[in-house]
């Protein structure tokens, strides 16, 4: 009887991992132009991920972009712009993040300390869920399921790598 038992939570361990792979990208749109579409933009994390082709086309969607949005517009109320325009180029975003010192952070931290993800705020701000101790905000994005393993993986990459353009 107990090697059923056995088996049965083993069948169930791997039916729930495959029902929330499954969920990771799965979200559906927000209705309204502009809105957050998925907190899973990174279904498999790329061997080296950069700037331009990964991290900011996922944190877009997720945080910010060119219309009205907690990081992202004209009227943008987050500490940092994720936004990109004509008037406002990728590298203006990432060189807002890289080696940019936080607005609401503890001493110590960066928006992104290339190869140290450990005193990098973006990774403390989607990780846990009371960043920095009491008065430094909420885990991002904000009222949002957290991020997927996959989308995590692909910025700690990044950052181990030297957070690359």
């Amino acid at each position: 009887m107990l090697g059923n038992v056995a088996c049965m939570s083993r069948y169930c361990f791997v039916v729930h991992s495959l029902l929330l792979l499954a969920a990771c990208g799965g979200a559906q749109p927000v209705s309204g132009p502009g809105t957050p579409t998925s907190t899973c933009p990174i279904a498999v994390v790329p061997a080296h991920p950069t700037f331009t082709a990964d991290i900011l086309p996922a944190i877009q969607p997720s945080c910010g972009a060119a219309t009205t949005t907690c990081h992202g517009g004209p009227t943008a109320f987050g500490h940092v712009d994720y936004s990109t325009s004509l008037s406002r180029a990728p590298r203006a975003v990432y060189d807002d993040l890289v080696g940019a010192t936080p607005a609401n952070a503890p001493a110590g931290y960066l928006r992104v300390t290339p190869r140290d993800a450990s005193h990098s705020w973006i990774v403390a701000k989607v990780s846990q869920d009371q960043p920095g101790g009491s008065g430094y905000g909420a885990r991002m994005p904000l009222g949002r399921a957290n991020l997927c393993p996959p989308t995590l993986d692909a910025l700690l990459a990044w950052i181990a790598d030297g957070a690359p353009f």
